[in-house]
């Protein structure tokens, strides 16, 4: 996890060096174009609220870890269940668990819970993935805070800008449950006043 004196940054964040892009052909989703990102990690500023493109691609497609970037073998593989992701309405009106953000290795969630402010708001656990590695899909919506660029794409032209993990039934069941359990420990300690 590259860092400044001050503070840790995960792998996948962008920073103010790499805010140049280009188009090319997709390698993960054939017969489309995607968005590259310029590689420059620690160059300029860590930009937190936005997360390089192709690193968020290449960590959703291979599995890497969002906070060092290396790969998450299936036993050490985690999400933040309610930090990241949503339920996907499918075609037949059932729905599935989507993840936006690559998986995590449990030490890295950790380290992750106690710099974050996000997470550390939360006070969320991490969930451990199943052994169902969900299928990647690709996103061709602009990703918040890409507009601009957006607007000076070819018109007609789609682009992948992004991809989630789709999960089957039984992840999803998991991922529902400690959302759940999370809600419920998040009304007792506003009810307590903590």
């Amino acid at each position: 996890m590259p860092g400044t004196a001050e503070v840790e940054v995960p792998w996948s964040a962008a920073w103010s060096g790499e805010q140049a892009f280009r188009l090319q052909p997709s390698r993960d989703f054939p017969g489309l174009l995607e968005l590259d990102q310029k590689q420059a990690p620690g160059v300029g500023e860590p930009l937190f609220a936005a997360i390089h493109v192709t690193r968020q691609r290449r960590g959703m497609v291979d599995l890497l870890c969002h906070v060092c970037g290396e790969p998450t073998p299936a036993h050490d593989r985690y999400i933040f269940p309610v930090a990241s992701g949503g339920l996907v309405t499918l075609l037949d009106g059932t729905q599935q668990y989507g993840c936006n953000v690559p998986p995590i290795h449990r030490a890295c969630a950790e380290r992750a819970a106690g710099a974050c402010p996000h997470l550390s708001r939360l006070g969320e656990p991490p969930l451990r993935c199943s052994d169902d590695e969900g299928r990647v899909i690709h996103r061709t919506d602009v990703t918040p805070g890409l507009e601009a660029l957006a607007r000076t794409l070819p018109a007609g032209v789609e682009v992948v800008f992004s991809c989630y993990r789709l999960y089957g039934p039984d992840f999803t069941g998991a991922v529902m449950a400690a959302r759940e359990a999370w809600e419920r420990q998040a009304r007792a300690r506003r009810r307590a006043g903590t």
